[in-house]
């Protein structure tokens, strides 16, 4: 069998993306085959510096191990896999769309495997910059669909008065011949395609209010891998977080999650812990928790306080106000929970989301925790 990945070594210097070849060798460990120029253009690492090198061996551990578990699930499908990934090479941090291929050996078994990845970079900035202007149509939307909703509510009250007077003035009224009685008929006939109207007028604006079309399905457990590689490389916090899929708006839970992830390692001494559970206040909604053993809050009211929508200032850019704007205008909220992990802080919202699927293992003890 001709290996794939001698072939694709001939020509990727020739992509204008970056690319790059892995072996699985037989300890089940990834090791770099080469990569492309495009790759050393953009990150400075070379095919001298990482061919025959462990990916745990060049680069930082939580880089190596959310990498890692990417190979590992093209190893363990058999089939190509493609996602979105945030890294923090020597240019900072850049969001890429990576897409693996499984390469077979002749006993059929996974060898290596072949990537490819574009830098959608600019495509994710342009999401986050949207965000506020998406809120605020969003806002406007629901506030015209309740207006409307509203006002034909309140329209068919009148009508249906105006049916119930019309059969009052029917019942015993004697016809002189003057087309008095079509008259009543062509009223009441009147009001009732006029109510007829109202109900899908109110069945439409009902349809808006709250209604997201923007939702996929996001790996909440690779999210959270590639935040805690980016915002702390070198393991010095312990970080432990669920493995599931759920049907969220992506964007507005990348902006919560990192700004929130990113406070709680600021100030954890040693350990963050990340919890995602079914709300107690609706089917949709899903109960983010986010818990460092920092100090905590000195005065946890004046934090809250931060989080109200009115206080949110665009110049300072993504914060707690932010968090709270972005779960406040999609039906959720942020508050201020009582700490999981001794003095520290929680700090929870709910989001517009469900659980496509889940591992059933608690978060201490689950494939996602980082270590």
């Amino acid at each position: 069998m001709t290996d794939v990945r001698s072939q694709f070594e001939q020509v990727m210097d020739h992509l204008c993306f970056l690319a790059f070849l892995i072996d699985l060798n037989e300890a089940g460990e990834f090791v770099f085959r080469g990569v492309n120029s495009y790759y050393t253009s953009v990150t400075t690492l070379t095919n001298e510096q990482l061919k025959g090198q462990r990916i745990h061996d060049v680069l930082p551990v939580r880089t190596a191990n959310t990498l890692s578990a990417n190979y590992a699930k093209c190893v363990d499908t058999r089939a190509l896999h493609k996602y979105e990934e945030l890294l923090n090479l020597e240019t900072g941090e850049t969001w890429w769309l990576t897409t693996l291929s499984p390469v077979f050996g002749d006993d059929g078994a996974v060898v290596g495997i072949i990537g490819i990845t574009e830098d959608i970079t600019a495509y994710k900035e342009r999401q986050f910059n949207s965000l506020d202007s998406v809120m605020e149509t969003k806002r406007l939307s629901e506030e015209i669909s309740l207006f409307t909703a509203l006002a034909a509510h309140d329209l068919r009250g009148p009508l249906r008065q105006i049916n119930l007077v019309t059969e009052l003035v029917e019942d015993g009224f004697e016809d002189f011949g003057d087309g008095k009685p079509e008259l009543l008929t062509m009223i009441k006939d009147v009001a009732a395609r006029a109510l007829e109207k109202l109900d899908e007028v109110l069945r439409h604006a009902r349809s808006f209010i709250g209604e997201s079309d923007t939702k996929t399905v996001v790996d909440f457990g690779h999210l959270c891998a590639d935040l805690v590689a980016i915002l702390d490389p070198m393991s010095r916090i312990k970080v432990s977080y669920p493995e599931a899929h759920i049907l969220v708006e992506a964007v507005a839970l990348q902006v919560e999650l990192r700004n929130i992830l990113d406070n709680a390692i600021k100030h954890a001494r040693s350990r963050i812990l990340i919890e995602l559970k079914q709300s107690d206040a609706a089917e949709n909604m899903l109960e983010v928790r986010v818990s460092d053993d920092g100090p905590g809050f000195a005065d946890p009211d004046s934090a809250l306080n931060l989080a109200k929508p009115a206080t949110a200032d665009p110049d300072k850019g993504f914060g707690l106000e932010t968090v709270a704007r972005l779960a406040t205008s999609r039906g959720g909220k942020v508050w201020i929970g009582e700490p999981e992990l001794g003095k520290g802080a929680t700090i929870c919202w709910t989001i517009d989301a469900t659980i496509a699927q889940a591992d059933a293992c608690p978060a201490d003890a689950c494939p996602g925790t980082a270590k």
